[in-house]
């Protein structure tokens, strides 16, 4: 191979490892800006954290649910209780109070069910209006969150 021929395969050796190392930094730079906008991104995303317990027990209508699941109790309980005086054989007895058990327990899902969806609704508007992209509830979150459990209560002491 000629010297001349030596040279010029050199050159566009160069010529070519040079665009390459052009393009990778291009793209290094395009990477990096991409990544800081999607970290800028994923920073303005907000989670909000709630204690569900506290919400529900500043419901203003658990008060009022709770004397009625208490009455409703006693209620089954005179009932299961006759029932089983009725019977003779234990497994039906037991099977008696079961029922009163069930019935009460669907009482309480009956009566429940709106306290609940009025604090799942609350939690959903001040997350709205907070701008929050994910609520949590504050006993699986280690580190980080916006507590917006008092803001939740307050939105639900309004509706009332």
């Amino acid at each position: 191979m000629s010297a001349k021929k030596i040279i010029l395969l050199v050159l566009a050796v160069s010529l070519f490892t040079a665009s390459l190392a052009a393009s990778a930094s291009a793209a290094a730079r395009r990477s990096s800006s991409s990544s800081s906008s999607a970290s800028t991104s994923a920073s303005s995303e907000t989670v909000g954290i709630v204690d569900r317990g506290e919400i529900l027990n500043n419901h203003p209508g658990l008060a009022q649910v709770r004397q009625q699941l208490a009455n409703i109790a006693r209620q089954k309980e005179n009932e299961a209780k006759a029932a089983a005086d009725k019977e003779t054989d234990t497994a039906k007895k037991a099977q008696a109070v079961q029922a009163k058990r069930m019935e009460l327990a669907q009482e309480e899902q009956r009566l429940m069910a709106p306290i609940y969806r009025d604090c799942e609704q609350a939690v959903r508007e001040v997350a709205v209006k907070r701008k929050l992209s994910l609520v949590l509830d504050k006993f699986v979150v280690l580190i980080g969150g916006v507590d917006i459990t008092q803001d939740v209560i307050q939105q639900l002491s309004r509706k009332k």
